[in-house]
């Protein structure tokens, strides 16, 4: 399945015409018409100054809530892929749940709402399995430019217990283009797909066909060539101290759609009464990129 950034721009341009996106797909067709030697170029190459849109940006920064810093109900944020991770962890039971979406702006009728399949991937330690296990899940999104969905903090990951060398987390968000695809996902709907996976033994009979169908989905979108990635996010989790993956704690980390050269996280800070990450400067409202927040707790068993 293609990112939409892979797509040249005469791909890209046939695609938002397709879905309604006819401001983008006017504009690239003016960059065309320009030079048409440019109709073979990738869409994540264009300069903004012809073509600027967030979601043709394939990298992502990493930030983190320094909660132990707030101060007048503002918590600095820090890089995630620098900071010391929680080696407690190792062998331990978590949670993983999203915290707050927001879309700046994703291809689609802009005032529309877009269906959006979010497709996790994590590494499991299974008790009494010397094997580390990869789970896939997946959950269905209904999102507005400028904004987000009605759906926020929802679980993804219930009791995974961490391997010794992380879990390795990922997020694609997938647009789906057509009716077709909208309906044969619509029995995402249902509870088991929205209250997250428990992976805890013996309290989910279908965890393996629930895994299943996650699998099933990504390869059923993956032949249909229709769909394509907005965002592709690849967190990690580890406690390896690279600087090219988050470190795993408890918390809440930030996902943004945005250049790492572009986004320095000592400018921005999360606001506890608005819920927004803002400037210390008050240049803006919010955080003009999409981004996602993830939050990892500890799994508490709960008590019969």
């Amino acid at each position: 399945m293609n990112n939409i950034s892979d797509l040249t721009l005469n791909e890209a341009k046939k695609f938002l015409k397709k879905i309604g996106d006819k401001e983008g797909a006017r504009e690239i067709k003016q960059i065309i018409k320009e030079d048409p030697e440019k109709a073979e170029m990738l869409v994540s190459e264009t300069m903004d100054r012809q073509f600027n849109q967030v979601w043709k940006i394939k990298e992502h920064a990493y930030g983190f809530l320094d909660v132990e810093n707030e101060k007048d109900g503002k918590i600095p944020i820090v890089n995630a892929l620098t900071m010391d991770a929680d080696k407690s962890l190792k062998g331990e039971r978590i949670n993983i749940r999203i915290g707050n979406i927001y879309v700046e702006r994703y291809p689609g009728f802009f005032g529309g709402e877009h269906e959006i399949l979010f497709e996790f991937k994590a590494k499991h330690a299974p008790e009494g399995s010397a094997e580390d296990e990869t789970i896939q899940y997946t959950q269905k999104y209904t999102l507005r430019n400028k904004g987000g969905g009605g759906k926020s903090g929802l679980s993804i990951m219930k009791g995974l217990r961490v391997p010794n060398n992380g879990i390795d987390f990922y997020l694609n968000t997938i647009y789906l283009s057509n009716e077709n695809e909208e309906k044969f996902l619509r029995f995402l709907e249902n509870g088991i797909f929205t209250s997250g996976l428990e992976l805890i033994p013996g309290a989910n009979p279908v965890l393996k066909q629930v895994t299943g169908y996650a699998s099933g989905i990504t390869q059923y979108l993956i032949d249909e060539k229709k769909s394509k990635i907005i965002q592709e996010i690849g967190l990690g989790f580890d406690f390896a101290g690279n600087t090219e993956v988050a470190s795993l704690k408890n918390g809440t980390y930030v996902a943004a759609q945005a250049p790492r050269q572009m986004l320095s996280w000592s400018d921005w800070y999360y606001d506890m009464d608005s819920s927004l990450i803002q400037p210390y400067d008050d240049s803006l409202d919010r955080l003009p990129y999409n981004h996602i927040t993830f939050v990892v707790s500890k799994h508490e068993e709960e008590n019969d």
